[in-house]
């Protein structure tokens, strides 16, 4: 069912997420297709806030902190699993795993290698913060026409 906290939070969180697809963008190495990136970010954004933030959202102010912690762990394990799934399928089509499996467990090594290579202060912050301006957001929302 739709509703205000909702929609308030996977506005803001999908435009957390291009911002910091604009931000990780230059840190990327030269010629790559980039032009998928921040909407692939913004696309996980509105997802995590429709489905996980939203419904949350009318638990109370004190869960408000945790409630964005969480959403921010959860988007950017969303948005790695997308990038990191991609990567694994392409390295597939060029026959680099042995099998079913290790392709799955490259998975995870892509994303961990994508968090040390791309993460930095302000990622981070822009993150943190717009996070926290999505929970508070979907609260009020939540409490005003919910």
């Amino acid at each position: 069912m739709p509703t205000a906290a909702k929609l308030i939070s996977a506005l803001i969180l999908a435009a957390v997420g291009w911002m910091c697809g604009e931000l990780v963008k230059p840190l990327m190495p030269e010629g790559r297709d980039l032009s998928y990136l921040s909407p692939t970010t913004a696309i996980s954004g509105l997802i995590v806030g429709w489905f996980y933030l939203g419904p949350r959202a009318d638990k109370g102010l004190g869960s408000s902190g945790a409630n964005a912690g969480t959403t921010l762990f959860v988007q950017v394990f969303v948005t790695l699993f997308a990038f990191s799934f991609s990567q694994m399928i392409s390295n597939s089509l060029r026959k680099r795993y042995e099998g079913p499996i290790e392709a799955l467990q490259d998975i995870f090594i892509i994303g961990f290698d994508m968090v040390v290579e791309y993460t930095t202060a302000e990622i981070a912050a822009v993150a943190i913060l717009g996070t926290f301006v999505a929970s508070s957001s979907a609260f009020y929302a939540a409490r005003k026409w919910g």
